[in-house]
């Protein structure tokens, strides 16, 4: 997974602007912060975390930085995190009804990192399907990371699909 944090104008397009060289690289976007709330002189800090195919990445992140430069986009920081730790599943059942947050809670006090929730939600009474792309660390095995799913899931009655 790579992170990128840059400073961008806050006018139309600039966001646009800013993840061509991502896609035009081979970048598959997970997710991008927008920090509204840390707007200074105009500009805002926003976040986005993509992954490159591994033998790309860093021709790849080198190109997505001269673009950005060309771009005259600031770019605050790149780190690019070789962990491959990362699995996705989807939790069917009363999600919300039962906490979600704190099923997310639960996970981050295990060093296990969801860094993209989709929901399909249809009231809280209704059965809601909630896919999660989560990220652990290398210190835990995908049987631990599911144990621990899997007992989460078992406490709040909730249907899990793996990948």
């Amino acid at each position: 997974m790579i992170y990128l944090e840059v400073k961008l104008p806050d006018i139309p397009g600039s966001l646009i602007e800013m993840i061509k060289p991502i896609s035009q690289n081979g970048g598959n976007i997970y997710g991008i912060l927008h920090n509204h709330n840390k707007k200074t002189n105009n500009m805002i800090p926003v976040t986005v975390w993509f992954d490159i195919n591994e033998e790309l990445i860093d021709l790849s992140v080198k190109n997505i930085q001269k673009d950005l430069i060309k771009k005259n986009i600031e770019i605050i920081s790149i780190s690019i995190d070789s962990k491959k730790n990362v699995m996705t599943f989807i939790l069917s059942g009363h999600v919300f009804d039962t906490d979600i947050t704190d099923t997310l809670r639960r996970l981050e006090k295990k060093n296990i990192k969801v860094f993209n929730l989709q929901a399909k939600f249809a009231g809280l009474e209704e059965i809601s399907n909630v896919k999660m792309n989560v990220e652990f660390p290398e210190s835990m095995t995908k049987f631990e990371l599911m144990s621990e799913i899997e007992k989460i899931c078992k406490e709040k009655n909730l249907f899990l699909i793996r990948s």
